[in-house]
């Protein structure tokens, strides 16, 4: 499974990919903002993306993932998910939660292509 992290500041990115590697090792994560990746993300084609709701992102990024866990800076810590055709709120996500989606995420993706 290939995960791009995206989310502000550098200190949160870096803590969500140790999460993420510690219980999905075989993932892949690649980290920056979106400045810093300067179209590898395309190129990485993520199956998940998990970024804030204040970034700037281009939403092909989101439309072209199969998953993605969007922030909501602006309102506290809660996110919007997109996953599996359904979007919806979570209040205030932790790490268990996002790890959560994250291997329901990673069930969706034909055994072919999880690497």
């Amino acid at each position: 499974m290939r995960i791009l992290i995206t989310v502000a500041p550098l200190m949160y990115r870096e803590a969500l990919a140790i999460a993420v590697h510690q219980d999905l090792p075989e993932s892949e994560v690649m980290i920056g903002s979106l400045g810093q990746l300067d179209g590898q993300a395309e190129n990485f084609a993520p199956h998940l993306l998990i970024r804030n709701d204040t970034d700037g992102a281009d939403m092909s990024l989101q439309t072209g993932a199969l998953c993605w866990i969007e922030v909501l800076y602006s309102n506290g810590l809660n996110a919007r998910i997109s996953l599996d055709g359904a979007v919806w709120e979570i209040d205030d996500i932790g790490i268990e939660d996002l790890l959560g989606l994250v291997r329901k995420a990673e069930k969706l993706i034909p055994d072919q292509v999880t690497k």
